[in-house]
């Protein structure tokens, strides 16, 4: 049994009889809506070092999905989009999350984004647990029924509750565990992100009992992740994917500057992301960092295939041919 403030290095997955012949033939697919499946459950998060539209196709084309970060002008936003959409045979078809915030412009970057095809959203605050996430689900959702929202971020079951309650298909759980994120040095709060997941994935007795019942909706699990390892552990854990920043961030396919080999990963949170959009004297107190990392030649779909071989052998050692076999039968034990 493992305790209510665990991280995914506190964690790990005990082996099983298994049955399973042959990695190979586990499948490792996800739904992030009732509308739309993918092949891996892995999402490039939507910051300005991880996720334009470049990343964007790179991830469809590898059977995963990118997400485009907001921390541009509207019109950019749009040409990104179109980049991301406009480049791949109609046929295929390309799924990209869109980002939105929850006020300043963004009403007007929703209506300009759905204006030319944007269909999956993200309502995306560091607090989304909130009268302001409420109000802007409600707005989306109210204004075209056409859309899918994901929500967040928050990490316990009563915000995962009430994201859902609101409207949202999709609900972010991850609150400081990113490794660009200072969040829980600056403020203090954070939920360690195993037991967020976790926590997020059941509702607690209370909640299941004493309100109306919800719609079962996808936790995508977001941040954290230092090894292809926690991704499994995140799925284990209720999630049905996970985004990631930092797996990703040194891909050739990634925006942001290089310099004789290193390449800048930063939080959006961060005051050099912040200042993309804000004037520097009107800067809250940054929650999020720039780090400096390798910039390594390698490639989205190199990755995203090396997190599809991982998950597949963690599935076959809990005998489990799929990601709903795999949330049944998986089994964790505790380092403490």
């Amino acid at each position: 049994m493992y305790n209510k403030g665990s991280n995914f290095k506190d964690i790990y997955i005990i082996p099983r009889y298994s049955e399973v012949g042959s990695r190979a033939t586990v499948d490792t697919s996800t739904k992030i809506f009732d509308n739309l499946e993918i092949e891996v459950p892995v999402i490039s998060s939507n910051m300005d070092t991880v996720t334009e539209g470049l990343m964007a196709i790179a991830m469809n084309n590898a059977g995963a999905m990118g997400a485009l970060h907001r921390f541009m002008s509207i019109d950019d936003n749009v040409r990104e989009y179109e980049l991301a959409t406009f480049r791949e045979s109609p046929q295929e078809g390309t799924h990209v999350l869109v980002s939105v915030g929850v006020n300043g412009d963004s009403r007007e970057r929703a209506h300009e984004l759905h204006n030319v095809g944007a269909r999956f959203f993200i309502v995306d605050v560091a607090h989304g647990h909130s009268l302001l996430m409420k109000e802007m689900i409600e707005y989306l959702k109210g204004r075209w029924s056409d859309i899918r929202v994901m929500a967040g971020n928050v990490a316990t079951a009563e915000g995962r509750y009430d994201l859902v309650t609101w409207g949202a298909d999709a609900v972010k759980v991850g609150i400081g565990p990113g490794a660009a994120c200072l969040t829980k040095n600056v403020t203090g709060v954070t939920v360690p992100q195993f037991s967020a997941i976790d926590e997020c994935s059941t509702l607690t007795y209370e909640l299941y009992n004493q309100r109306p019942k919800v719609r079962v909706v996808p936790i995508i699990a977001d941040g954290g992740v230092t090894e292809i390892g926690d991704i499994a552990k995140a799925l284990g854990a209720g999630a049905s994917a996970v985004m990631c920043g930092r797996l990703f961030a040194a891909c050739t396919e990634t925006p942001g500057p290089r310099l004789n080999g290193k390449k800048i990963y930063r939080g959006m949170a961060s005051k050099d992301a912040m200042l993309r959009i804000k004037p520097a004297d009107s800067l809250p107190t940054a929650e999020g960092d720039s780090i400096v990392i390798d910039d390594e030649p390698t490639t989205a779909r190199e990755v995203v295939r090396h997190i599809k071989g991982g998950l597949q052998s963690a599935f076959s050692y809990c005998n489990a041919k799929n990601l709903n076999e795999f949330h049944r039968n998986v089994r964790f034990g505790s380092r403490y």
